[in-house]
């Protein structure tokens, strides 16, 4: 009896744990949304079409639970999109419009001097925003609900040869500094041969003098310029190119993104 005792005790942590760890395989998981959340971001970018953009690479924005002892997090990706300062709303009302209407795209009262936030739904459980962050400043973002996955994400290198890499050196050399290293982030073009992409490559800088940059920086006179001097950045896009150099946020280095549109 005592030892048919012993196994019944030991039989019920075991089923326990294989309780819990069929329940932690169904939970939801972030490698199942990224696809959806960079086609959100995407067409974002794609229906405005005269801004000067930046893709940011995938983070964990906040954590949650999942369960018990199931740690989650809610990742987002993000894009930068900049516009003459005073035409924000405009802006995010033709992102409005153009937007898939799968996506059920709606507007929330505004704060005060900001344009009207746009709320959508992308689908897997990921919700699309665009809001302003200052003059002229949109940020595009698709997060997930709580999910599984990875605490830490590891910057993607831009590709061998990629042509923006020496583009921002000479940039940087133009401001008296050089490049610390790079990274890349990238979402698919909504339109255009199949796997092409709207990437973004951006070198951060040595420590470096990153004062008054919207005087320092030579903006091609073909290109169209918006300045966000309250935040010491400047950004222009010239074709299908966008530029955007901007401080760091302690001031010691300079940022400059690359990006080629679809």
């Amino acid at each position: 009896m005592l030892a048919g005792s012993v196994v019944a005790v030991l039989a019920v942590p075991a089923a326990a744990v294989g309780v819990w760890r069929w329940d932690a395989s169904q939970d939801p998981q972030v490698r199942d949304s990224v696809a959806v959340m960079d086609q959100g971001v995407a067409d974002v970018l794609a229906a405005d079409d005269e801004a000067a953009v930046a893709v940011s690479g995938m983070v964990r924005a906040a954590t949650c639970s999942l369960g018990v002892l199931r740690g989650g997090g809610r990742y987002s990706r993000a894009a930068d999109l900049f516009v003459p300062s005073g035409e924000e709303e405009a802006a995010v009302t033709r992102i409005e419009h153009r937007l898939p209407a799968s996506y059920q795209p709606r507007r929330e009262a505004a704060l005060s001097g900001s344009a009207r936030p746009l709320i959508a739904t992308a689908g897997a459980g990921v919700q699309l925003s665009v809001r302003q962050l200052g003059p002229g400043w949109l940020v595009a973002e698709a997060q997930t609900g709580c999910v599984a996955g990875p605490g830490e994400l590891a910057d993607a290198s831009p590709a061998p040869g990629d042509p923006a890499v020496p583009a921002i050196r000479t940039m940087l050399a133009a401001l008296g500094t050089a490049p610390a290293g790079f990274n890349t982030a990238s979402v698919p073009c909504p339109s255009g041969p199949p796997g092409s992409r709207m990437t973004t490559v951006a070198g951060f800088s040595v420590s470096t003098d990153s004062g008054r940059l919207a005087e320092r920086v030579a903006v091609p006179q073909s290109a169209r310029a918006f300045v966000v001097a309250a935040s010491n950045r400047i950004a222009y896009r010239d074709g299908s190119v966008s530029v955007v150099v901007d401080a760091s946020d302690d001031g010691t280095a300079i940022t400059v993104r690359r990006t080629t549109t679809c």
